[in-house]
């Protein structure tokens, strides 16, 4: 009975995910420069709540609405972003709003409870996840990258899959971001990233061919969900398994 459960919620997911990737290509609102410039305050420090490889990221509020809205590093990076978002949502990745072309701008959704990061060290005295939400965060990732790597003709990888990268909204529903950008940075004579804090998540196979793959996902998943059940630094987590791996080849050869 319970293989039975299983089996049905697999085939109603596979269902789902298959609506979803059967729907029109998300559509932008083109928001003009002006309602870019009233919600930040011209781009004021002030508002300012994110600044990555990928662009800065402001908080405002547009038509009453309070956004998120990136300023990309460069063009590139922004028609990258964009041609990535066209090929669907999905309610585990974070919606899309509209894009102002005239700045390279794109306006998200804005999630209030912060990044998954804040959550996993109780950042600013936050209480820890319950265990529903943890488990319930680490389905929803999972559903994420299922819709990515179901995408045709090719699988759409993430490549930069770490906590930070995981936003909360108001119900703890978590959501994924900065997808399939990581690719772009890859490529030969581009502004290589900065993979000290990428490393912990990154596929060591990876490192050795330098070519992300959905597996490369599945390894970044893995250490986020040690980090959820355990609350250990992602290199202390290495140490450990690293340390337990050496300890069972010692004890199988013993």
């Amino acid at each position: 009975m319970e293989c039975q459960r299983f089996k049905c919620e697999r085939d109603n997911a596979v269902r789902q995910l298959n609506e979803l990737q059967d729907q029109n290509p998300q559509i932008f609102l083109e928001f003009p420069i002006t309602n870019l410039l009233q919600a930040t305050e011209n781009f004021s420090d002030l508002c300012k709540v994110g600044d990555t490889e990928y662009g800065c990221v402001y908080k405002g509020i547009i038509h009453d609405t309070t956004v998120a809205i990136k300023l990309s590093r460069s063009d590139i990076l922004f028609q990258q972003e964009v041609s990535i978002l066209r090929q669907g949502r999905h309610p585990s990745i974070v919606n899309c709003i509209g894009k102002c072309s005239e700045v390279s701008a794109l306006v998200y959704e804005w999630l209030p409870n912060g990044n998954l990061q804040d959550h996993i060290v109780c950042a600013n005295g936050s209480p820890p996840l319950s265990w529903q939400i943890r488990t319930q965060i680490i389905g929803e990732i999972c559903s994420a990258l299922l819709f990515l790597h179901s995408r045709e003709p090719h699988a759409l990888v993430h490549g930069d899959l770490r906590p930070c990268n995981i936003f909360v909204d108001a119900n703890f529903r978590s959501k994924i971001c900065n997808f399939g950008m990581l690719t772009l940075f890859l490529q030969p004579g581009n502004h290589q990233p900065a993979l000290t804090a990428r490393l912990p998540y990154l596929d060591p196979e990876f490192l050795t061919t330098g070519e992300l793959t959905p597996l490369s996902d599945v390894y970044s998943l893995g250490v986020i969900i040690l980090g959820l059940l355990t609350g250990l630094p992602p290199l202390t987590i290495a140490k450990e398994l690293a340390l337990c791996t050496s300890q069972a080849v010692s004890r199988h050869w013993s």
